[in-house]
C-alpha cells in the first residue's frame, strides 16, 4: 500500500469515523444549553417573588434601621447610626414586653409539648368516632389566629363568658371574675389561650411522629413482658427525639411572632401588662410612627431568636454525639 493510500486512511480513521460523534455531542451540549436557559426562564418569576416579598424588604428593613424615619408627604431619612438599637437596650417597655413573649414561650415549651405528646398518644389507638374526636382535637390549629382570639375573648367576657359560666355553676367562684382587666390574671389567661392553639400544633407533629414508629417494635416488646408505660419509655420516647426537637424550634419562633391574640383580645393591657414583642414593634411603627426603631426591634428580635435556635442546635448535636 503506498504512503498517499495509507495517509488517506489514517485521516478516514482519525476525523471521518469520530465525526458524527463529535456532531452528536455538539447537539447535545446545544440542547442541555437550551434545557438550561428554560429552566432559567420557568423559576425567574419565582425568584422574581422571592427578591420582592421577602429579599428585598427585609434588606430595606435593615436599612431602615439605622435612621429616624418622618413619613409626611415625602419620606424623610436622618441617619442616626446605632441609636436606635441602643435605645431598644434601655427601654423598658421593650424589656417588659420581651419578658412577657418569653412566658408564653416557656409555658408553650414546657406544658404544650407534653400536653400534646399526652394527647397524641391518647388518639394513637382505635377510637369510636375517631375522626369526629381528632377533628375537635385539632381545631384550635386549623382556626385563624383572629378567630382563634376572638374566640378567647368572648369566652373570658366577664357577663357571658362561658368560662365564668361554668365556675359559676360547679360552685368554684361566686361572682364573674374579671380575667382580661385583672393585671394579675391577663397575662396568665391568655397564656392558656395560646396553649389551646399550641397543644394541637404539639399534637399533630407528635401523632405523625407515632405512626412512623414499626408496630413490631411495640409487639417484641409486649411479648418480653414490657408494660406500656415501659413501651412508651424506652421506644415511643426515643424514637420521637426528632419531632421534640423540631417542635422546640418551630414553637420559639412561631410564639416569639404572637400577635393576633394579644392585639385581639387585650390590646396591650391592663397597663401594658400583656404586651408583647410583635404588639410592641406594631405601636412603634403604626401608632407612634417609629419606623426606624420599631425595623431595629425587629431585627434586635430576630438575633435574640436566631441564638437561641443556634443553641439548641448545639444541644441537638452534643445530643446525638452522646
Amino acid at each position: 500500500m503506498s504512503d498517499r493510500s495509507e495517509s488517506k486512511l489514517q485521516g478516514f480513521k482519525g476525523g471521518a469515523c469520530l465525526r458524527p460523534l463529535k456532531n452528536f455531542l455538539r447537539k447535545g451540549s446545544i440542547l442541555e444549553k437550551k434545557k438550561r436557559r428554560l429552566g432559567y426562564l420557568l423559576i425567574l418569576p419565582a425568584l422574581l417573588i422571592i427578591f420582592f416579598v421577602l429579599l428585598f424588604p427585609l434588606v430595606y428593613a435593615l436599612y431602615l434601621s439605622f435612621f429616624d424615619v418622618f413619613v409626611g408627604r415625602t419620606l424623610k431619612l436622618t441617619f442616626v447610626g446605632l441609636r436606635n438599637y441602643l435605645e431598644i437596650m434601655v427601654d423598658s417597655g421593650w424589656w417588659r414586653s420581651f419578658l412577657n413573649t418569653l412566658y408564653f414561650v416557656l409555658a408553650d415549651i414546657f406544658i404544650g409539648i407534653p400536653l400534646g405528646f399526652v394527647s397524641a398518644l391518647a388518639l394513637n389507638r382505635r377510637l369510636r368516632l375517631q375522626g369526629l374526636v381528632l377533628a375537635i382535637v385539632l381545631l384550635p390549629y386549623v382556626l385563624p389566629p383572629i378567630v382563634h382570639a376572638l374566640i378567647w375573648k368572648w369566652a373570658f367576657n366577664p357577663d357571658y363568658g362561658f368560662i365564668n359560666q361554668t365556675l359559676i355553676n360547679l360552685g368554684v367562684i361566686k361572682s364573674s371574675v374579671y380575667w382580661l382587666t385583672n393585671p394579675k390574671l391577663a397575662l396568665p389567661s391568655l397564656i392558656v389561650a395560646n396553649l389551646w392553639q399550641g397543644t394541637a400544633f404539639a399534637t399533630i407533629v407528635y401523632l405523625g411522629g407515632m405512626k412512623s414508629i414499626p408496630s413490631e417494635l411495640y409487639e417484641a416488646a409486649k411479648i418480653d413482658g414490657a408494660t406500656t408505660f415501659k413501651s412508651v419509655r424506652y421506644i415511643t420516647i426515643p424514637l420521637l427525639k426528632p419531632f421534640t426537637s423540631l417542635l422546640l424550634v418551630m414553637k420559639t419562633i412561631l410564639t416569639f411572632k404572637l400577635f393576633e391574640l394579644v392585639y385581639a383580645v387585650t390590646g396591650g393591657g391592663p397597663a401594658g401588662t400583656t404586651k408583647v414583642v410583635s404588639y410592641e414593634i406594631y405601636k412603634n411603627a403604626f401608632e407612634a410612627f417609629k419606623f426606624g426603631k420599631a425595623t431595629a426591634m425587629s431585627y434586635t428580635l430576630l438575633g435574640i431568636v436566631a441564638v437561641i435556635v443556634l443553641i439548641y442546635q448545639r444541644l441537638f448535636k452534643a445530643e446525638e454525639a452522646y
